[in-house]
């Protein structure tokens, strides 16, 4: 049985402080992980007033390299020199995001925090499948095969030109069935095809983190959704970037329980 504290969200449980981020402490029966740090500010504050040693989050993995993923890990560093980083090929990558009629904004790593990975104590490049502790996997890139929609606007230059697959992105898979992802850029129906492909013996059970769903359409949440009930989940918790709908959406069409989770949260996998 695993052990999964939500320290940041875009949303709080307990007055912790709030920022477009997602962080995760991840208790799996051999080891302790920090998943993702956040958008920077709010990950020490609330380490602190959980009550989380800082020197128990010395093993960090990071899903993808959006700064709302990547940018509490400066911060941490500096608390806590000996980490042990562990990310996909092309995580320092520049990053943007261009909507419709706005300009484009920049998603990148943070430069403080792109210097603290590369000056970690142990940086751990995942390209492929890999166990990194007894029982818990990375995934590494993700291949994009289900046929559902993964895209955004997401690009790799401030023009808007080349666009960004993000294939850096990479899922955290427990050897108790529990599946940790930060956005699910790559697609909740290609991860888990690629989790079962390469760890057919570990059946998926618990789904937590975000989605990336909140601009879905219709028919990609109906494919979400009819996957999903194919499988014998026990639950799902949501985060950061699943958006209201589409969690209200799979609270409906779903039979497990379907939590909005927040920050302050801890949920037994």
């Amino acid at each position: 049985m695993s052990r999964i504290t939500i320290v940041v969200d875009n949303q709080t449980a307990r007055g912790l402080a709030v920022e477009h981020g997602l962080a995760l402490v991840i208790d799996s029966s051999a080891v302790r992980f920090l998943f993702d740090t956040g958008a920077g500010a709010a990950l020490l504050p609330n380490v602190a007033a959980l009550g989380i040693a800082t020197d128990s989050l010395r093993r960090v993995v990071l899903s993808h390299g959006h700064y709302d993923h990547t940018g509490g890990l400066a911060a941490l560093a500096a608390a806590e020199p000996g980490l042990a980083v562990f990310a996909a090929p092309g995580v320092t990558q520049q990053r943007y995001s261009c909507h419709p009629g706005q300009p484009a904004r920049e998603l990148t790593m943070p430069e403080n925090c792109r210097h603290a990975l590369e000056t970690a104590a142990e940086r751990h490049e995942i390209a492929a499948f890999t166990e990194i502790a007894p029982q818990v996997f990375l995934t590494g890139p993700i291949p994009r095969r289900s046929g559902e929609d993964c895209g955004g606007p997401f690009f790799l230059d401030s023009a808007c030109q080349k666009p960004d697959l993000l294939m850096d992105e990479q899922a955290l898979l427990l050897g108790d069935g529990t599946l940790v992802q930060g956005c699910c850029h790559s697609g909740i129906i290609n991860t888990l095809e690629y989790c079962r492909q390469c760890a057919p013996h570990i059946p998926v059970r618990t789904l937590v983190g975000g989605l990336h769903l909140r601009h879905a359409t219709p028919e990609r949440l109906r494919q979400t959704a009819d996957y999903l009930l194919g499988l014998n989940l026990r639950q799902l918790v949501l985060l950061h970037c699943t958006g209201e709908a589409a969690s209200a959406y799979l609270q409906e069409k779903l039979h497990c329980p379907v939590h909005v989770a927040r920050s302050g949260e801890t949920y037994e996998c």
